[in-house]
């Protein structure tokens, strides 16, 4: 009996391994990602964008919502909306605005309206940010006839929409890494006590300590 309580633990972890995996292989992969024909330009040069990863319904056939590429924040200067194509990709151009020389962040953010569990029916939906968005990248206006600087590390906080906290990919990274790190130990615990419980039950009778009632 206790040989298989044992086995039964050892196939739930595993189980458990299982799904982390692939809950962290889709995590990675969903993320959107931002590319530029250029890192660097003057005000009023003409830029190409990429983006891939973003959200695309492909068997519903609903029309995707569409990404909007804003300079430095959400409520920032909108500089090109693109939908999804049904692989998630989008592109498309963009002017550089008339800004002060200086990096800036473009921000892609896809927030698709969504109706609020238990709200009343006339409630307007709520904005929600698709999985792997908002999207960022790094963009150096410059002066006419400057050169680009040297380029160091930029780090931006977490932003708040609406009230509710946008977690950036770190913090998933991180609690991706704690969640594995719980569940290898689950797992390493389980097979310990499986491999121990199958050598007992390898052991004569007369060798095992058996408590009084079994």
């Amino acid at each position: 009996m206790r040989l298989s309580r044992s086995r039964w633990a050892v196939l739930v972890v595993t189980g458990a391994m299982v799904a982390f995996v692939g809950a962290a292989s889709y995590a990675c992969a969903s993320l959107a990602t931002l590319s530029l024909s250029t890192g660097t330009g003057e005000p009023g040069t003409t830029v190409t964008l990429t983006g891939a990863g973003f959200s695309s319904p492909r068997r519903t056939g609903n029309v995707p919502t569409p990404v909007v590429i804003h300079l430095e924040s959400r409520n920032g200067e909108v500089l090109l909306q693109a939908e999804p194509d049904r692989f998630g990709s989008i592109s498309g151009s963009f002017t550089v605005p008339e800004v002060r020389p200086g990096t800036y962040v473009l921000l892609a953010v896809q927030d698709t309206p969504r109706a609020v569990l238990g709200a009343p029916a006339d409630q307007a939906p709520s904005l929600i940010a698709e999985p792997g968005t908002p999207a960022r990248t790094s963009f150096e206006v410059l002066a006419p006839g400057g050169r680009p600087a040297a380029r160091t590390p930029t780090f931006e906080p977490a932003e708040a929409n609406g009230g509710q906290t946008q977690l950036d990919a770190t913090v998933w990274f991180v609690l991706t890494a704690a969640f594995g790190a719980v569940a290898m130990s689950l797992f390493g615990g389980g097979l310990i006590a499986f491999i121990h419980q199958s050598r007992k039950a390898k052991e004569p009778a007369a060798a095992r300590w058996i408590p009084p009632g079994w």
